[in-house]
Order: C-alpha cells, then structure tokens, then sequence
C-alpha cells in the first residue's frame, strides 16, 4: 500500500498541543517525535513508502513546548509502529492507528536528536 503521507488533524490532535489558556494564537509548536526501542523518530512529510508487517509500539510523548514552564501537557500515547519496505527500522518506521494511516517518521540524517518539543 504505496502513500504519501504528511501530518493529519489526528496527528496533530495527538501530539497535545495547544494554545495557551491566556489566549494566543492557537499555532502549535511541537514537532511529531516518536519514541520506539530507544530511538528517537520525527515525521518526514512527502516520503513515499510502503508499510510493511506491524512491529510494536511506539510512543508518542506529550507537548513540551515550553520546557521550563513545568510538566508538559497531557501524557503520552501509544501508537502502532510498522517496518516500511526498503528501509531499517532502526533508521525509520511508519506510525498510525492503521497500517492505512501510518505516517513516515525518521531518526535525523544526521543523528542528532530534536529539541524537545520544538520545530527546528
């Protein structure tokens, strides 16, 4: 099942984000990570995969987009991991509900890990 997949409402739903209580403007600042068997995966939207057999779960960890306000909102979630074809799962994996709305994540080219919480 070939795609191209990018973010979904859903995705963004479960990252945990939101705008502040005492207003803002509503634009979310966490990135997609995915935690799964040690790594650290981020979405790479445009990628065009084929989901492969399920191979776990992954962990998706609360917004922390403002790390030294406290705890971060929310806790985390699971979600199903999948190898994708042509690639190893310790190098990147597709997340979803479903094989039929996985997302592409990726650990960084160059293996680095994120910024917590933060987009770029």
């Amino acid at each position: 099942m070939k795609a191209v997949r990018g973010l979904t409402v859903l995705l963004l739903a479960l990252t945990g984000c939101a705008a502040g209580e005492s207003g803002g403007d509503g634009t979310a600042s966490c990135a997609y990570l995915v935690r799964y068997e040690g790594r650290t995966y981020l979405d790479r939207a445009g990628v065009d995969f084929e989901v492969a057999e399920h191979i776990g779960t992954a962990v998706l960890p609360p917004c922390d987009d403002t790390p030294d306000a406290g705890e971060p909102a929310g806790p985390a979630a699971s979600v199903e991991a999948y190898r994708v074809v042509g690639w190893d799962p310790g190098r990147a994996i597709a997340v979803g509900t479903s094989p039929k709305d996985a997302v592409f994540v990726r650990v960084s080219p160059d293996g680095s890990p994120p910024r917590r919480g933060h987009l770029g």
